[in-house]
């Protein structure tokens, strides 16, 4: 069910950027980034899913969360476009690269914390002494 929610929410905003319309910079810097990200989301999805499918569920996991960082993005663009529209201004080309700029920090912490669960986990791993005979 999840799946086909995520699946939902990437393609609906594929077909909004397409049909909604555009100010200059939304169409020069947020276009692009739109298509880019709700492509990428449909491929992690996918990803996942044959992962899981495969049982590799360490990989299921590593690509549901890159899915759902670029799920968010709506959440972290409060903050971006709060905190830098504060310092920057809230000009057309400003307020792009500021809702640009909540992809790239989801990632970031999403893969932050993907390869902090995996090293945790090869720490965690108990290595067994030999036995005496």
């Amino acid at each position: 069910m999840l799946v086909v929610a995520g699946l939902g929410v990437a393609l609906s905003a594929l077909w909004l950027n397409q049909f909604f319309p555009k100010a200059e910079a939304t169409r020069e810097v947020l276009y692009p980034l739109r298509m880019i990200f709700g492509v990428v989301m449909v491929i992690t999805i996918v990803l996942g899913i044959l992962a899981a499918r495969r049982r590799d569920f360490v990989h299921h996991r590593a690509w549901m969360i890159r899915s759902y960082a670029i799920a968010l993005v709506a959440g972290t663009q409060v903050f971006t476009l709060g905190i830098g529209g504060a310092v920057l201004g809230t000009g057309e080309l400003t307020v792009a690269l500021l809702m640009g700029t909540a992809w790239g920090l989801n990632l970031a912490v999403a893969e932050w914390s993907i390869r902090r669960s995996s090293a945790r986990r090869t720490r965690r791993t108990p290595t067994r002494a030999p036995m005496a005979a």
